[in-house]
């Protein structure tokens, strides 16, 4: 477009815009050497697969990243970058004319004329362009954690477990590493199911039944009504301790907050690690999710190596019982399940095993894990 006044056309320079063009800045790393440090390549570097979390505990993870980068974390920050340019263009101009003629009139004669012009002519134009860009970023849990893992693997200390001989050479305090199929312990998955209330009920019926069989048949009405009562506070006392008992077991198991699970690492020969999850810690909203498939776990060993350990060792209450009173208990629960059915019936244990083992069979070992992920 050429200028009015002066009849020249600008030179206009091109600028980006944020509001007509896409204007990207190179991505921001971390801004703290150690953090660059810590996620440079080297001979010993976690493979660069991203993984999906189902478990973590953060303030774990970002506790042990403090004490390993020995300063506080840089959770999130942010970058202004803003420039401007400017140019400025002038334009001179000048033009003059001059002329003569001559002219005869009819009155004056002749005469000549003489006429000269000149003009001048100025222009300026000022053109100023300005870009403004601010960016934000986060540092995720999930960033926090590869940087964990990347410099305990660095530092040779993460122990990658999957055999029994690797097991028997970890003491406690060890970061581990190990990929596992999981199963729940058998008591918890039992009394999901086993519930206060159906073992005291089962408790009435078995009373009640019991009464039935001996029901009176002589004395008339009178000894009828007083064994219905005799038969009913028995009835309501054994089934209100059945369920107290059961209550201090479920409590003993603490599994309203910690839940166990059982990572079969091998089997021949046989190591279990079992792990010990908060429930408030799973990023999912079912912990059982953990039993659906293959899952890898970074966690810190708090026990030694146990042969053969009693499934209730650990317990508050349980633990006193020998694992030979659990296996006599647990076959009289089954037996008096299987009382339930009536003549010709099938018996409930044909149908439901309950498979609650008194020992963690082979070679275990505990551990608290800071994450959870495949």
């Amino acid at each position: 477009m050429r200028d009015r006044q002066t009849g020249l056309t600008p030179r206009l320079q091109p600028c980006w815009s944020l509001h007509q063009n896409a204007f990207f800045l190179p991505p921001i790393g971390p801004m703290l050497d150690d953090l660059i440090m810590a996620t440079s390549a080297s001979s010993t570097e976690v493979p660069n697969i991203p993984i999906a979390t189902i478990y973590q505990n953060s303030d774990q993870v970002a506790g042990i990243l403090q004490q390993i980068m020995q300063h506080p974390l840089l959770t999130e920050g942010s970058r202004e970058l803003a420039s401007e340019d400017g140019n400025d263009t002038a334009a001179d101009g000048s033009a003059s004319g001059k002329g003569e003629g001559r002219a005869n009139l009819s009155l004056l004669g002749g005469f000549k004329i003489n006429a000269e012009a000149k003009a001048g002519l100025s222009s300026n134009w000022t053109q100023t362009t300005g870009t403004a860009s601010r960016q934000q970023f986060v540092y995720s849990q999930a960033y926090n954690l590869h940087l964990v893992r990347q410099s305990l693997r660095d530092k040779n200390q993460l122990i990658s477990l999957d055999s029994r001989e690797q097991a028997e050479a970890v003491q406690p305090g060890a970061f581990v590493e190990y990929t596992a199929t999981f199963d729940p312990a058998e008591l918890t998955l039992a009394l999901d199911v086993i519930s206060p209330e159906l073992v005291e009920t089962i408790t009435r019926f078995t009373v009640k039944r019991d009464y039935l069989l001996r029901f009176p048949e002589e004395g008339g009405h009178e000894a009828r009504v007083k064994h219905a009562e005799k038969m009913d506070i028995e009835a309501q006392a054994k089934g209100e301790l059945a369920r107290a008992i059961t209550n201090a077991i479920k409590a003993d198991t603490r599994q309203e907050t910690t839940r166990e699970y059982y990572g079969r690492v091998a089997t021949e020969p046989e190591l279990t690690l079992i792990t010990i999850c908060d429930l408030a810690h799973f990023i999912v909203d079912d912990p059982d999710r953990l039993l659906d498939g293959t899952f890898t776990v970074l966690g810190k060993v708090i026990s030694p190596i146990e042969q053969n350990m009693p499934t209730f060792s650990h317990n508050k209450l349980l633990r006193n019982l020998t694992p030979e009173a659990l296996d006599d208990g647990l076959k009289k629960l089954r037996e008096l399940i299987d009382e339930t059915s009536g003549p010709g019936q099938t018996a409930p244990s044909y149908y439901v095993d309950l498979k609650l083992d008194s020992r963690v069979r082979g070679s275990s070992m505990r551990v608290i894990p800071l994450a959870i992920y495949s």
